[in-house]
């Protein structure tokens, strides 16, 4: 039922001061569009499933409630293949184990922790990578600025995709059109905490 699937990339120069990557280029992944509870839920019943839409948006509905009422109860939650759920939670320390009480508990949060059906190595087996045929190479956001998903450089800085300057949409320098790049994995993109 699983296909490979192409994940598309863009290029970004990492413009963040004093790190040692500024003036690098790196890529992220570029998500096409949001796929919605509902139009997921029909995409399900569409792979010869036996189970009606409506089965299914039952099914899910509850799975969900439950899922939220097991990991707020303190259980983590193994899904099968997809994952580990549990709650976390973000704190302010105290200076002492005494002093430390529950208005230091600033926020909980969902952790997932993935399984090796779907680790970093096995989804990167499971995909090609594609770079966008038209947009704008764009700079990292700027020191203290964080992209919304966590990701270092994920700003756009406000552009929009659009042709790149000396650029023919969907040709690239090198490149034949609709050839994926696989990379050698020897340049990783750098790790925000450095």
């Amino acid at each position: 039922m699983a296909k490979v699937g192409i994940l598309k990339f863009k290029k970004y120069k990492e413009a963040r001061k004093g790190r040692p990557t500024t003036g690098k280029y790196y890529a992220k992944a570029v998500q096409d569009r949001t796929v919605e509870f509902e139009d997921f839920v029909t995409h399900m019943s569409q792979h010869n499933s036996p189970y009606s839409r409506g089965v299914i948006h039952g099914v899910l509905i509850d799975m969900l409630a439950c899922l939220q009422e097991l990991v707020l109860d303190g259980k983590s939650v193994r899904l099968g293949e997809l994952g580990l759920f549990s709650i976390g939670m973000t704190t302010r320390p105290a200076d002492t184990a005494e002093l430390f009480t529950v208005q230091n508990i600033t926020g909980v949060h969902l952790n997932v922790r993935n399984t090796k059906t779907w680790s970093n190595a096995e989804l990167r087996k499971k995909c090609r990578l594609q770079e966008l045929s038209e947009y704008t190479v764009t700079e990292s956001v700027v020191e203290g600025e964080d992209d919304p998903q966590g990701e270092p450089g994920g700003g756009d800085s406000g552009k929009k995709p659009g042709k790149q300057p000396g650029k023919e949409p969907g040709k690239e320098p090198g490149k034949q059109p609709g050839k994926e790049s696989h990379g050698s994995g020897s340049d990783e993109t750098p790790d925000p905490a450095v």
